[in-house]
């Protein structure tokens, strides 16, 4: 057909692949929802529920969830644990007090996993199965830390559990402790209505304050961003001044920071001139554009953005819209080395439609010596909530707060990013 040429037969392929691979899989915040539900109606069932717990892959902090599951600790239940199937996409494991560790740790896997935990219990001359650990006549079953434990290893937090080397990590004494939503201290991402947010500044940061936050991190388009209307010099001038005017209210109570989601233009460079960008706190440079640039070309142009000495963090690294469409082709290896030459944070963007970067890279990130920022890229004011999500990425990636920018309190984290604007850190990622 006319029209109907080459590179759109190819997007059209692509995206039916897309399609297909995704069946029966879900996104984390939509299956949180589905299992609110399932959870609210079997509270009030006749199974005299006690406690709830998810489970299945959405528990593990999977990107995309595929089998939903709950685990139910019942005050009866006829016979041994057993698990029901109210419908093909949910699993309901049913439970006693004595087994809810062993059934809650069998239903959240991994299946590779448990393997290890099965081969390391054979080992030692012990079974692990639906039940529980049998050690002797004893079986271990009340707890998951019992069972751990009676293995020899220290708790594995379930984000962790994916056969990656996990258990030779406990082993050593040497796995990290998790970063939390706790450890978060505000955000260094988010928009307003001045580009395509829907609130305005004064509403975003008043609404972050009220979430226990205590810096929020202003970042619109740039010009070159005229499909999201990207904020003009002008218009930088005018938010900077009602930044100002809402750190005078706020006193020492919290800050706004000033920065901006600046387009790495095609070339690599950085919208708005140098001068421009240096009356930011913080910039978070992004491609929005060009996806379809080769390799290398891709991976160049990533590379002087990162060396600029004005970029503060890369935004969603890869571009990758889950089950919308996949990253664009980049060697993310060398693109993290170069992050941790110049100091750059690395983006774990919360939108649960992105979790970009891709938290099986997290580890490579770390041991290069990068520091990671979790951000929602928030465009409304429910939409700063969207950073739990980016912190069960950085957990399933094995970060610890110590390694994630906007953990640091609000004197550290200015008195970082002052350092950086005069160009006397720029190759230490964190103090």
């Amino acid at each position: 057909m006319k029209g109907l040429g080459a590179a759109l037969q190819s997007k059209i392929l692509q995206g039916i692949e897309i399609r297909r691979k995704g069946e029966g899989q879900r996104h984390l915040h939509r299956a949180a929802r589905l299992l609110e539900t399932a959870q609210d109606q079997l509270r009030h069932s006749k199974l005299q529920i006690k406690q709830l717990f998810p489970a299945g892959d959405f528990r593990r902090g999977c990107e995309l969830v595929s089998d939903l599951a709950l685990v139910a600790e019942a005050s009866r239940i006829d016979g041994k644990p057993r698990k029901l199937n109210p419908s093909s996409q949910l699993s309901v494991y049913v439970t006693d007090k004595r087994h809810l560790g062993a059934t809650l740790l069998m239903a959240t896997g991994s299946d590779q996993h448990i393997e290890q935990l099965r081969t390391l219990a054979d080992n030692a001359g012990m079974l692990l199965d639906e039940a529980g650990l049998h050690v002797g006549k004893k079986v271990v079953a009340r707890t998951e830390q019992d069972i751990y434990a009676a293995l020899g290893l220290p708790f594995i937090e379930p984000e962790l559990r994916e056969g990656r080397g996990e258990i030779e990590l406990a082993q050593a004494g040497e796995l990290p402790r998790l970063v939390t939503d706790g450890d978060i201290r505000g955000i260094l991402h988010a928009h307003t209505n001045r580009s395509d947010g829907a609130d305005t500044l004064d509403v975003m940061a008043e609404a972050t304050r009220r979430r226990g936050y205590t810096y929020f991190g202003v970042a619109d388009h740039s010009q070159s961003a005229h499909y999201a209307g990207g904020l003009s010099l002008d218009e930088i001038g005018e938010q900077h001044a009602e930044a100002d005017r809402l750190n005078a209210h706020y006193g020492d109570r919290f800050h706004i920071l000033k920065g901006i989601e600046s387009d790495i233009l095609s070339d690599g460079s950085l919208d708005y001139h140098n001068e421009v960008l240096a009356r930011f706190d913080f910039v978070v440079a992004s491609v929005h554009s060009r996806f379809t640039l080769s390799r290398k070309e891709q991976t160049d142009r990533i590379l002087r953005a990162v060396a600029n000495p004005h970029t503060t963090i890369l935004g969603h690294m890869t571009g990758r819209q889950l089950l919308r469409r996949p990253g664009y082709d980049v060697d993310i290896d060398k693109i993290l080395r170069a992050c941790a030459k110049h100091g750059v944070a690395v983006e774990i963007n919360a939108n649960p439609w992105r979790l970009d970067l891709d938290w099986r890279w997290h580890w490579a990130a770390l041991k290069h010596g990068c520091t990671m920022s979790i951000n929602p890229d928030a465009h409304s004011t429910s939409e700063i909530d969207l950073t739990h999500w980016g912190v069960e990425m950085a957990r399933k990636g094995g970060v610890p707060k110590e390694r994630v920018l906007n953990c640091l309190t609000l004197p550290k984290l200015t008195a970082y990013l002052k350092k950086r604007r005069t160009g006397s850190n720029t190759t230490r990622p964190m103090p």
